[in-house]
């Protein structure tokens, strides 16, 4: 069975050894024990700032998280209500509505959804958002940045980052939210956001009275995340992950003709001919373990497939087997699905 549900990739052994020193080391700094400050720890975030390439005014804009997760905890109720991207990772907004109205819509209806709301929280993906693998251009950028303009808070979850570190762009005005999820696995639980000003972010930390990850474990990853450890996970981690995603689209337009546009880690099938559940079963029958679309908001029957727990050489196999379960079943249709919209992030938002 090919396990495409996004399983997390291991570490190789070195960098194993390399965290655990670096543990040991964080529990022997003065003060590892104390109470982390509400933006985190300098050190961490002296950390972040060097390879985000920050100057001055960029560090003072971050705050050490927990992750997305606890990000949008933190977020929830900031508006009353939430216009959140369709499709998206599900538990964005199930955490949101705790405190919050929410609104799905795709990207290119935004600003309708939140008519009428008032000061309204816009949340989306990008780049490389899961599961269609989609960024945003300069255009939606610059619409994203004249909401904000406009009194709105926007939020963009940049948590794919590490598949495209020179797209990474944040909106004027907007918050950028990341982790370490897609780096390092996802129970490290440790991410940051960027406010707009430095005076943003203050001002969240201390209304958020709640604090990141323990001190400790804070100092362990600033020990940790040195340049080459950094570039030892990318090349170990996620360059693997992006050349089986590659190896799945040469073989299935090879195959099938499909052409799997973007990126990344994951990519969207749409389904016809059965229902999603049905679908996701008879993939798991060709040898094919797959997610359904439904946890990602998907407005179709559809699937994703995540490559982090697989080679270049397994992805052509899953290639081979999905072109070969179509072959058996003509019925069933199968087909890249990717978000295009012809007027991207129009709209108003009173």
């Amino acid at each position: 069975m090919l396990d495409l549900t996004g399983p997390p990739r291991a570490w190789p052994e070195r960098l194993g050894r390399g965290f655990a020193a670096a543990q040991e080391r964080a529990a022997r700094t003065p003060g590892c024990w104390d109470s982390a400050p509400s933006r985190g720890d300098e050190a961490l975030r002296d950390r972040v700032a060097e390879l985000a390439g920050l100057d001055s005014d960029g560090r003072e804009r971050l705050v050490i998280t927990g992750g997305i997760r606890q990000f949008a905890a933190l977020w929830a109720g900031r508006t009353r209500v939430a216009v959140v991207e369709e499709p998206t990772f599900s538990d964005v907004p199930l955490v949101l509505g705790g405190a919050s109205e929410v609104r799905r819509a795709p990207w290119e209806r935004l600003a309708d959804a939140a008519a009428g709301a008032g000061r309204v929280t816009f949340w989306l993906t990008s780049p490389l958002r899961n599961p269609d693998g989609r960024s945003l251009t300069q255009a939606e950028r610059t619409r994203l940045a004249a909401l904000a303009a406009a009194g709105h808070e926007v939020v963009v979850n940049q948590v794919y980052r590490w598949y495209a570190p020179t797209g990474c762009v944040t909106p004027d005005g907007a918050w950028s939210a990341t982790s370490l999820s897609k780096l390092t696995g996802g129970g490290t639980r440790l991410g940051w956001a960027a406010g707009p000003s430095p005076e943003a972010a203050e001002a969240a930390a201390q209304s958020w009275r709640m604090p990141g990850p323990a001190t400790v474990w804070q100092r362990t990853w600033a020990l940790f995340l040195d340049r080459p450890t950094v570039a030892a996970l990318l090349a170990e981690c996620v360059e693997p992950v992006a050349a089986a995603r590659r190896a799945f689209a040469a073989r299935a337009a090879e195959l099938l003709g499909w052409a799997c546009d973007g990126e990344g880690l994951s990519l969207a099938l749409a389904g016809t001919g059965l229902a999603e559940e049905a679908l996701v079963a008879r993939l798991a029958e060709a040898g094919v373990r797959a997610n359904p679309g439904t946890a990602f908001g998907m407005p179709c029957p559809s699937v994703r497939l995540a490559f982090t727990g697989i080679g270049p050489a397994d992805a052509v196999r899953a290639a081979e087997r999905v072109a070969h379960l179509l072959a058996r079943h003509p019925d069933l249709e199968l087909t890249p699905w990717t978000a295009t919209p012809s007027t991207p992030l129009e709209g108003r938002a009173a």
